[in-house]
């Protein structure tokens, strides 16, 4: 039984390790991620796809224009029992027809621009969704790099307590600390490594996140690449207000977006109105048809042979206040698409406004926290130094670790936020991302 669980064992093993030399690695920096995900995005997939739906829209309202062009054909077969003329009869008809619309309303030509803007809506719903992507991926990749500096330190605080609590059993052999103080040097180890591993967890998290953004597959695994010094990344500066505002006017496709939407509700009310004049179109045809084989077949369908044209007028006269109420409520639909386009500028103006006193609380906060994290970790140094020579007591020396990780925890978190922030107010003006 011990030697199958063995087996066993070993071929799980063996599976595990062809699982990871089968991975690919893929290190990608930010621009990377950017990049890759415009093309496998799943969002983004989808949204080309809408394109590609409204391009067919716009070619077929065009097509719309041309003529009609239809044939027909009949082949019929008889019998009478007339004693005189009874018998077996054969008879066929063949006709081909052309059809088209002169003129209606110019209802055809609004439906070529009203679509050709459905197209340009399309396009710019890609890039509205392009820079959402921006924002997530962004987000992704910065937290795992709060993440990965965090563990940094966290590792440079373990070494410490690790040098401590070394310190502290020969203090405790000889008799300068109690066992309690020994045992929280322990205590204090411990918690060090399992905040490590917890940080390593949330990393591998972090990394699913991105993965999940970029539609990376499991056969994947994803390394992200720092910037040459991640622990340093310059601190980019703040704009004026109002240069972010008008760049972001001019740039923001969710604002183009809310163009292209009035414009089009505008071709829905010509379109409306086209009911109001008269319609012309033209149709022409040829036809023949041959009658049993009394004579040869050819001769009779080129004496049969006809042709015909014609032109048809339609003058709409009264049809129920129908073509005046699909105006009224078009121009209704117009009204309301021109009050949502106000409120979309009114919501992006004050969603920017937000934003952008955000970012600078967050960048004030980050100058006051760079400072107060290389104090506190002076302070926590300076008392590692001090207990090392049995000046302080170990609580006095935890009490300072702790409050030293308080602030580095609010430091990091405050910098990559306010990196985040600061990217943001970049893509809503336009700009490349890079960091």
């Amino acid at each position: 039984m011990r030697s199958m669980k063995k087996i066993l064992f070993l071929f799980f093993f063996i599976y595990l390790v062809g699982e990871v030399q089968s991975q690919q690695v893929l290190e990608f920096t930010l621009e990377d991620c950017i990049q890759y995900a415009e093309t496998h995005n799943l969002t983004l997939k989808s949204a080309q796809l809408n394109r590609e739906s409204s391009e067919i829209t716009y070619r077929q309202s065009k097509n719309a224009i041309a003529p009609t062009v239809s044939a027909s054909a009949s082949q019929g077969y008889g019998y009478s029992h007339h004693p005189t003329n009874g018998g077996s009869s054969w008879n066929g008809s063949y006709g081909l027809n052309v059809n088209m619309s002169l003129f209606k309303g110019l209802s055809k030509y609004h439906a070529i621009q009203q679509s050709k803007l459905n197209l340009t809506y399309a396009d710019l719903q890609i890039e509205h969704e392009k820079d959402y992507v921006k924002i997530e991926i962004i987000q992704a990749f910065l937290t795992v790099l709060m993440n990965q500096e965090l563990l940094a330190y966290q590792e440079e605080v373990a070494k410490t307590s690790e040098e401590q609590l070394k310190q502290g059993e020969i203090q405790y052999q000889v008799g300068k600390i109690m066992e309690s103080d020994y045992l929280l040097l322990k205590a204090q180890y411990a918690s060090d490594q399992y905040t490590i591993e917890n940080t390593k967890i949330t990393i591998a998290n972090n990394l699913l996140t991105l993965k999940n953004l970029l539609a990376l597959s499991h056969d994947y695994t994803l390394s992200v690449i720092k910037p040459a010094n991640a622990e340093a990344i310059p601190v980019p500066q703040m704009p004026e207000m109002k240069v972010v505002l008008e760049q972001t006017l001019n740039y923001l496709p969710r604002l183009k977006m809310a163009d292209a939407q009035l414009a089009a509700a505008e071709y829905d009310v010509k379109i409306a109105k086209s009911d109001y004049y008269p319609s012309l179109s033209m149709q022409a045809g040829v036809s023949t048809s041959y009658l049993n084989f009394t004579n040869p077949y050819g001769t009779q369908l080129g004496e049969n042979l006809g042709e015909n044209v014609g032109i048809q007028l339609n003058i709409p006269i009264f049809n129920q206040y129908a073509t005046r109420s699909r105006v009224s409520q078009a121009k209704i639909a117009l009204q309301q698409t021109e009050i949502q386009k106000l409120q979309q500028e009114l919501d992006v103006v004050r969603e920017l406004e937000q934003e952008y006193l955000k970012t600078k609380q967050y960048l004030n906060s980050y100058q006051v926290l760079e400072i107060q994290e290389k104090a506190y970790h002076a302070s926590y140094m300076a008392y590692n130094e001090k207990f090392k020579a049995g000046v302080i007591t170990t609580v006095e020396l935890l009490q300072q670790q702790t409050n030293y990780l308080n602030v580095l925890n609010e430091f990091l978190q405050t910098k990559y936020a306010f990196l985040l922030n600061r990217k943001v107010l970049d893509i809503y003006m336009g700009v490349p991302v890079k960091l």
